[in-house]
């Protein structure tokens, strides 16, 4: 997505909103592909600061992805709020870059990069499909959440075996 900028970069001080809702391709996390089960729609509001523009948004999308504990494809919701900054290529110089700004040309920049990285910056370390999911058993791969087996909780590697003594006496 473009964002034309011009008029807004005449008038310091004015602010001006940006509504869209579009398909990205699904995003790639090392082995791990994460689809967008629907358009990601996007809300940003963008104030010319005098040099540079602040761009405040909020982002909604779902993506589909597979629970770390019992393997099943679920629909995760997102939503949050960023806050970035864009400074035009002319006010930047090599004494006074500001490293936590990024650096656009002319009167129009595509954001669509910088909304994949906040959308990759708030996914959870793992997925988890409910608080409530016990998962699959470790021995032989039933699922807890819906079935429960006989296998016994006993099998305890040997090289922590010694553990299993500490709070007893021994």
């Amino acid at each position: 997505m473009k964002l034309n900028v011009a008029q807004l970069r005449r008038a310091v001080g004015s602010a001006e909103e940006f509504f869209f809702s579009e398909g990205f391709p699904a995003l790639q996390l090392g082995e791990d592909e994460y689809s967008f089960q629907s358009p990601v729609e996007v809300h940003l509001v963008i104030t010319n600061t005098g040099k540079s523009l602040l761009v405040e948004g909020k982002i909604k999308c779902k993506l589909g992805v597979s629970c770390s504990k019992c393997l099943k494809d679920f629909t995760y919701p997102m939503s949050f709020d960023f806050v970035d900054e864009f400074i035009p290529a002319e006010y930047m110089t090599a004494n006074k870059g500001n490293e936590e700004a990024f650096v656009f040309e002319k009167d129009e920049f595509v954001i669509n990069e910088r909304i994949q990285e906040h959308i990759l910056l708030h996914l959870p370390m793992r997925f988890i499909c409910s608080e409530t999911c016990q998962g699959l058993c470790p021995q032989c791969g039933t699922d807890l959440n819906f079935n429960s087996c006989n296998c016994a909780d006993g099998n305890i590697d040997p090289r922590l075996a010694i553990l299993s003594k500490w709070n007893k006496g021994v």
